[in-house]
Formats: structure tokens, sequence, C-alpha cells
């Protein structure tokens, strides 16, 4: 067997480390580290690359493999997702998938507990767009409810079904209409006049009632 082949079939399969990444069209290239050898620009295997398809670039210094048809390195692809010292994989839990972010952001689900948790760093938005609706499944009888921390804007017309509880101030800046009975254990006030405490002039006190005869 000559030295040729020898290098060729050596070049099948190499480990190596990610040097440079390049993203561009039609596909994505990195070059990679192979002991003192440096490679060509390589391009890079994704999950998906057909009808769907997927964008998740590696980081430089990420350990690879490299396979080479014919031993070829020039023809190599790239597969990228190996564990090491430097980057350790993020959990040991194996009920656990999760995704972890360079930022710091985590997607993950315990299959245990059957919780999905997305926590996104300090500063960070979510915006989700369905132009045909977003539907929010809950179940009230086993702790289903949808609860919220913080402020909520929304631009539109809300309907309720259900009851509306209120444990602060509300404010109306347009009409409101019922047509079920308004009650108050309080005071109600319009354009400064109080319901329970405002007075009549020309009404003599006593037993009469205002409003004309009765």
């Amino acid at each position: 067997m000559n030295a040729e082949i020898i290098r060729r079939l050596e070049n099948i399969v190499r480990l190596g480390r990610i040097q440079t990444v390049n993203p561009s069209k039609p596909f994505h290239t990195v070059t990679v580290t192979i002991g003192d050898i440096v490679t060509k620009p390589l391009r890079l295997l994704n999950a998906r690359a057909g009808k769907d398809a997927t964008h998740d670039l590696p980081s430089v210094g990420e350990e690879c493999i490299v396979f080479s048809p014919s031993g070829v390195l020039e023809l190599g692809v790239v597969l990228v997702g190996l564990n090491n010292e430097e980057f350790p994989t993020p959990s040991d839990d194996k009920n656990l998938k999760l995704r972890m972010f360079e930022d710091g952001a985590v997607i993950s689900y315990d299959v245990t507990s059957h919780s999905l948790q997305a926590i996104l760093p300090e500063g960070a938005t979510a915006i989700l767009t369905a132009t045909g609706g977003v539907t929010i499944n809950g179940d009230t009888t086993i702790n289903g409810n949808l609860t919220t921390n913080g402020n909520v804007q929304t631009n539109g017309n809300t309907a309720m079904t259900g009851n509306n509880s209120v444990g602060g101030s509300q404010s109306v800046a347009g009409t409101s209409q019922s047509t079920g009975t308004i009650s108050s254990d309080a005071d109600i006030t319009a354009s400064g006049i109080s319901l329970t405490s405002h007075t009549h002039s020309g009404v003599q006190t006593g037993g009469a009632n205002t409003g004309g005869p009765q």
C-alpha cells in the first residue's frame, strides 16, 4: 500500500476544530484545524437543507468531524456537536431536553415534570407572529390558569366570556355599557357629585320623595 493510499484512508474521517466560520450563500463554509493543517473552506452539515431548512452556525474552536469522500480533504463535509472540556455538556439530566444559547438564553423541556421553559436574558424580547390567530388552552381544574407578571398592552378589542376581577384601580377613557346590574360597596362620584352624599336644592327634608308625584 503506497503513501498516497494511506494518506487518503487517514483523511476519510478526521477530528479537528473550527478555525473560521464563513456565512454565505448558497451555503455556509468553515475552515478546520486538523493538527498542523488548516483546510480550505468546507461545507457545513445542517440538520435540514431541503424545503425545510435550518440555520445554526458553529463557534470558533468547536470540535468537529470532517468526512472526506475518497479521502480528499478539499471535498470534506463538516459535522459539529462534540462536547469536550472547553465546551462541556450544559446538563447531565437524562430527562431534560435543552438548548442553550451563547447570550444565556435557555429553552428546555423536562419529560418527567412535563415542564416547558424559555428563559431569556435581561432585556431580551420575544415576538410571536400568527396572522391566523393564537390560541392558548388551559384547564383551570388542574391549575391551568394563565398568569402574567408585568404590564399588558392590548391593541384591539377584548372579549371575555367569564368573570373579570380587578384587584387594583381601573381607568376607562371611553364609554362603558352594561346589560346587567352595577353595584358598589363604596360611594360613586360622577363629575364631582357624590351619589351617597349629594343634596338637591328646593326639596324640603322629611318623608317626601323627589322625582315627581308619588
